[in-house]
């Protein structure tokens, strides 16, 4: 049956793009490859997919390949330490490159509100091209990894980004209603529409045996960036206040700055968390093994990894965070936690464990949910988008 549906899936695909006319983008994004960050991942998977149909340029960093553009690289000299172990780099732009290819542009499409982004804006205004921006980072982000606790610092981040990006876009896209709402309180008054980041079809449930050291334990996952933000020690903690510590094995699935610290800090438990560094390929497969999903983050705008986990039908604990969007994810109260309590996400854990049969029950439910994400559906949205400022009406 999954084999029908998935090809099922294809063929609707394909159907989308039959008799579409071939437009060309610009897709600006600081960091396109070799990167954990959700939204140069989110950038590629949508890329791959406009490629069918679309003729598109990706102006980034990294390594020459066709259709793509080049810049040089630089880091923020106060956050150069963790931007170069987060994968982040910045591009220089250079004017006479973005002005040869943005004239040559249908539409512009900009992911981050950084330098490139904002020359590249500059340039598509003048050569009357349509723009359209992703609200994918809050400066809440920027902050926390850079150790910034300054209210003032966040409000001038979403001033500049706001005044040369996101009012210099004809549309700005926002992955959730969170985040749309976040904008606009920080003083959007350009057009916006939500459309999430999309989940992928290789994301669903499966039948996957557990190798034999994990077979009696109580398989808790959590994936993302070995961020602050992410809260993977609050995790560890939780865990080590549990009743049942010696059955719960933690898997924590990511690359990140705070990797090592993590390692050392989870010798605290009787079974020390297990670190890997994966692809969505072999994600697939943890998300389907485990028991229960965490997601501790206190910062989201929508969160892909939890789209991914609901995907596979795993039931998923998730922050309570006002800074978050996640939250909208949980199927009732039982699977929120007050983001800065580890006892409460420790009650939480309990309660499931002791509820095998009713968490279960929930796979189900979690896999049912996130059909309203899939990618196909994105798609749809984003060409709509690109359409309505190609053909005015």
């Amino acid at each position: 049956m999954r084999d029908i549906d998935m090809e099922t899936r294809r063929h609707k695909m394909n159907h989308r793009f039959a008799g579409t006319r071939c437009l060309h983008i610009g897709m600006v994004v600081d960091a396109y490859e070799n990167t954990k960050n959700g939204a140069s991942i989110s950038t590629k998977r949508f890329v791959d997919l406009l490629r069918k149909v679309h003729n598109v340029t990706v102006l980034t960093t990294g390594e020459p390949a066709p259709g793509k553009i080049v810049f040089r690289q630089f880091y923020v000299p106060l956050a150069s330490r963790i931007m170069k172990r987060m994968k982040a780099p910045m591009a220089v732009p250079q004017r006479k490159i973005l002005k040869k290819v943005i004239r040559g542009l249908d539409i512009l499409h900009v992911q981050f509100p950084f330098y490139l982004g904002v020359k590249a804006i500059r340039i598509a205004r003048k050569a009357g091209v349509p723009v359209v921006s992703t609200f994918h980072i809050q400066a809440e982000h920027l902050a926390m990894n850079a150790g910034i606790k300054s209210r003032k610092f966040i409000r001038l981040c979403y001033h500049l980004w706001l005044k040369h990006v996101y009012n210099k876009s004809d549309i700005v896209i926002c992955p959730s209603r969170f985040a749309q709402e976040e904008l606009t309180r920080y003083g959007l008054t350009a057009k916006s529409v939500i459309i999430s980041n999309g989940l992928l079809p290789i994301y669903r449930p499966l039948k996957v045996d557990r190798e034999s050291p994990l077979r009696d334990k109580f398989v808790i996952l959590s994936v993302g960036r070995y961020a602050p933000e992410k809260r993977h020690d609050m995790i560890i903690t939780a865990v080590h206040d549990s009743w049942h510590k010696d059955r719960i094995q933690l898997i924590l699935i990511g690359d990140g700055p705070r990797k090592e610290k993590l390692q050392s800090f989870g010798k605290i438990l009787p079974n020390p968390p297990l670190f890997y560094t994966l692809s969505s390929e072999e994600l697939v497969y943890f998300y389907n093994m485990a028991d229960l999903y965490i997601h501790a983050a206190v910062i989201e705008v929508e969160c892909m990894t939890v789209l991914e986990a609901m995907g596979c039908g795993l039931p998923s604990l998730i922050a309570d965070s006002a800074m978050s969007a996640t939250p909208q994810f949980a199927l009732d109260d039982r699977f929120l936690f007050e983001c800065d309590n580890h006892l409460h996400l420790t009650s939480r854990i309990d309660y499931w464990i002791t509820h095998p049969e009713e968490l279960e029950k929930t796979r189900k439910r979690y896999h049912q949910l996130s059909e309203n994400y899939r990618i196909e559906n994105s798609y749809d949205r984003l060409t709509e988008v690109y359409d309505s400022l190609i053909n005015p009406s």
